[in-house]
């Protein structure tokens, strides 16, 4: 049997009058704008259990405290959003008894981030660019600041949804942020779009000549916000050649050898181009290696030098040289060259040259790449437990021009980091309760260090959450739930009790039960998250009640005629008042009654019904549920789908029902005639047969369901009738000697509804029927014998057959009258 189990329910024992609290006073308003956590709280007032606040926004959504603190903390508000707060305190005496809300006092949670940062490129003009983004709730004021990739700094502000950034600079990739501030609070800075200025002019172009070339090479300082380049070189007869490349050199191919070209270059990073570059004269050499591209895989650590092969036959060689003179070569028919292994923390240069068998040509333009830098090697951490800080130590590695240290999940999303230029850093504001990935990487000019993790961290344990306390009023064990912390691998739970006794229990998953506390104690209990490195700190503490002593002697006895019950019972000490409950498994309902008294009365229960009664205690915090099982069962319900049926000619009619709910001992079937004489039969199944019905007689029939205390209501009436009794006196009379024609007459039968008369001969069979006690049969024919027999029927059941007599047609005078022997 299951007892609903109602928490926090308080009743006030019979006391002294006493006035209703004050409302509080002085109530202030702390909010902490980077969480939006807001802290209310109020001086404490005379003669009161708790105080009870609220909070409403903006749009009158409302969040409650119930605390018997003088201070709430509402941690799920919403940024963005005014909130107006009042509290009142609750007399110990009842639930009624308050002091009302106080005035509202009114503060701002910090704005909402912007969202859809977008940056619109203006390239009509070097100097601006408009930055735009959707309106952030609770904002007044937006801050845009952008940082050029030359460390040049840029802002502007705006109460609306955009502004222009101006004064920029050439081939700036401006790194964009924004933040929205409502006068008190700030909002994190949040990451928009790239902005990219204009690229600037590329400087310093030069054309190189090569030995017996068909192309040649031009070469430019790389500009500022370029993400390629292209070349024109124009002919004197006006044919116009072009390239692009993404560094800072391109060739020209199928240009005439010895010939001269005006020259130029332009950036874009494609979305605005930059103005031509100065021109310049190009004088066509002898065809060498052109479009030589340098591909670098920083993972892999390898570089594949590609160029445009022009003929065929031709042999090329790349040369990779590092910066200490050793050089490494690469020659292929093909037109690209890989170059694998390279020593990391290394500087390279690049060239290709052509041999078409008969002359080499000059080296390619140069290209400058650097390898990777080493790892960083010997990589040691050590945790702060109570900040979750870890010192993170390194050896030096070769190559690196600063290092940058990182904490990462198993998702590999980084969650802090820190930089140095030595070989240690500190990761600070580590989040609690997480296994992480440690990495050291080495920052390169162009290529960075592998970026594997070489090491783990364990944070110390977050603190457990949502913890809560119930309580089995039957076996005074207190269940202790709470929401997991992060990085606990067992947990430590204690409950102290107002008068100093101590217990505890430990689990390694969210739950712990807590046995034999005292009765009647209340005890303050908190969790603590534990691994194997760090104590995480103590949750909030909760409160928990014991419970009264059980109810005993629990009677019910049954009024048949109405279904209602009256339940008695012997109240346990600690008890307040009590909830008397009937649940049956076939009646959704449950039915109950509430008192203070020891006994009440549940009216109006359904039929058919076997109920489990249950009288619940309730003290001051939670309640019991008595322990001995009583059962009731109510008045058997009425048989429905009752079937009759009745075979022609038969006194026996058989009768069929569907059982009926409840506690059933045996079934009553009653046939009742139009004269109130009264058949039955009795049944412990779901059906009968009711014997000894008369002929030509209707008949209404129920059936009674029976228990051993109470009689049912009767079922709905099913009427039938009995076949029609036979015909009686029938007397014949020959009408018309000549014709034959004769005449059947009886006395009427009780049911029925038309008669069938018969003659019959040797030959031939003659028939008439009648609604009335008579009919006529036609040409008979002379000296012929007939057997004369009359039926009645009705409802589609025949009568039994008359007594069957004779009649011989031309042997009576006409008009004689013969009277049957019957």
């Amino acid at each position: 049997m299951n007892c609903i189990f109602q928490q926090q329910i308080h009743f006030s024992p019979p006391s002294l009058k006493q006035t209703a609290p004050c409302s509080p006073k002085a109530l202030k308003l702390y909010r902490e704008c980077s969480t939006n956590v807001i802290l209310l709280s109020w001086d404490s007032t005379n003669n009161t259990a708790y105080y009870f606040a609220i909070a409403v926004d903006s749009n009158q959504l409302v969040t409650e405290c119930l605390t018997v603190d003088t201070a709430c903390y509402f941690t799920d508000t919403v940024c963005g959003q005014t909130y107006s707060f009042y509290v009142r305190s609750i007399f110990s005496g009842g639930l009624d008894c308050n002091s009302g809300y106080t005035d509202g006092v009114v503060i701002k949670t910090s704005p909402c981030l912007p969202q859809n940062i977008y940056t619109i490129a203006n390239c009509d003009s070097i100097s601006s660019a408009v930055i735009t983004w959707h309106e952030a709730a609770g904002a007044e004021t937006y801050i845009v600041e952008a940082r050029g990739n030359r460390k040049d700094f840029y802002n502007c502000s705006s109460t609306n949804t955009s502004c222009t950034l101006t004064d920029l600079v050439c081939g700036e990739s401006l790194s964009v942020w924004i933040v929205a501030t409502n006068g008190d609070c700030t909002t994190d800075p949040v990451l928009g779009e790239v902005a990219e200025t204009v690229p600037c002019i590329p400087q310093n172009v030069s054309a190189v000549k090569t030995c017996s070339s068909e192309s040649a090479s031009l070469t430019w300082n790389n500009a500022n916000g370029a993400i390629l380049y292209i070349g024109t070189a124009t002919h004197i007869d006006g044919t116009v050649h072009t390239c692009a490349a993404m560094a800072a050199e391109c060739t020209f191919p199928n240009l005439r050898c010895g010939e001269t070209y005006d020259v130029k270059v332009k950036a874009t990073n494609l979305q605005c181009n930059s103005s031509e570059s100065q021109h310049v004269t190009l004088q066509t050499a002898p065809c060498a290696p052109v479009s030589v591209v340098v591909t670098r895989d920083c993972a892999a650590n390898h570089v594949i030098a590609s160029w445009q092969a022009l003929q065929n036959g031709s042999l090329y060689t790349a040369v990779l040289q590092d910066e200490h003179g050793p050089t490494v070569n690469c020659s292929t028919s093909s037109n690209n060259c890989t170059f694998t292994n390279l020593l990391c923390g290394m500087n390279y240069n690049i060239t290709v040259t052509r041999n078409d068998g008969q002359c080499r040509s000059l080296p390619s333009t140069p290209i400058q790449i650097q390898s990777a830098p080493c790892d960083p090697q010997n990589i040691t951490t050590v945790l702060q437990c109570d900040t979750n800080t870890a010192n993170v130590t390194w050896a030096a590695s070769a190559g690196a021009n600063g290092y940058t240290a990182m904490a990462t999940d198993r998702q590999q999303q980084r969650l802090a980091s820190c930089q140095s230029m030595g070989t240690s850093c500190q990761l600070t504001s580590l989040p609690c309760g997480m296994r992480l990935n440690l990495t050291v990487q080495a920052d390169g000019t162009t290529c960075n260090s592998s970026s594997q993790p070489k090491a783990e961290v364990e944070t110390a344990p977050c603190i457990p959450t949502n913890v809560s306390a119930t309580l089995n009023c039957t076996s005074n064990i207190a269940s202790i739930t709470w929401h997991s912390a992060l990085g606990a691998t067992w947990y430590l739970v204690k409950a102290v009790s107002s008068q100093g006794y101590k217990t505890s229990c430990n689990n390694t998953v969210t739950n712990c039960d807590i046995p034999n506390l005292q009765c009647g104690q209340e005890y303050s209990i908190t969790v603590t998250g534990m691994n194997g490195v760090c104590m995480g700190p103590a949750s909030q503490p909760v409160t928990l009640v014991s419970a009264p002593c059980h109810n005993t002697g629990i009677q019910a006895s049954l009024d048949c005629r109405t279904n209602s019950a009256l339940i008695s019972w012997t109240p346990g000490n600690g008890t307040l008042s009590f909830n008397a409950t009937l649940q049956s498994f076939q009646d959704p309902q449950k039915h109950s009654c509430f008192t203070n008294g020891s006994s009440c009365n549940i009216g109006s229960l359904p039929c058919g019904q076997h109920y489990n009664i249950s009288v619940t205690g309730y003290g001051q915090t939670c309640s019991t549920c008595s322990k001995t099982l009583v059962t009731l069962d109510t008045a058997p319900c009425v048989p429905t789908k009752v079937n009759v049926s009745l075979s022609c000619g038969s006194d026996t009619a058989s009768v069929s029902w569907a059982a009926s709910s409840g506690r059933v001992s045996y079934y009553t079937v009653t046939a009742v005639d139009d004269n109130g004489h009264t058949l039955t039969c009795n049944s412990s199944s779901t059906s009968c047969d009711i014997s000894g019905l008369s002929c030509g007689q209707a008949y209404n029939v129920s059936v009674t369901a029976m228990s051993v205390d109470c009689t049912g209501q009767r079922s709905e009436v099913r009427r039938i009738s009995t076949a029609p009794c036979a015909p009686q006196a029938v007397v014949s009379q020959l009408l018309d000697c000549r014709t034959g024609d004769v005449q059947i007459s009886w006395q009427s039968s009780k049911g029925a509804q038309i008669y069938y008369a018969q003659a019959k001969s040797s030959d031939k069979t003659l028939v008439c029927n009648s609604t009335s006690t008579s009919c006529i049969i036609p040409a008979v024919g002379c000296g012929q014998t007939y057997n004369i027999t009359v039926i009645a029927e009705a409802n589609g059941c025949s009568s039994n057959t008359s007594v069957t007599s004779q009649v011989t047609a031309g042997t009576v005078a006409c008009g004689q009258s013969l009277k049957l022997p019957f």
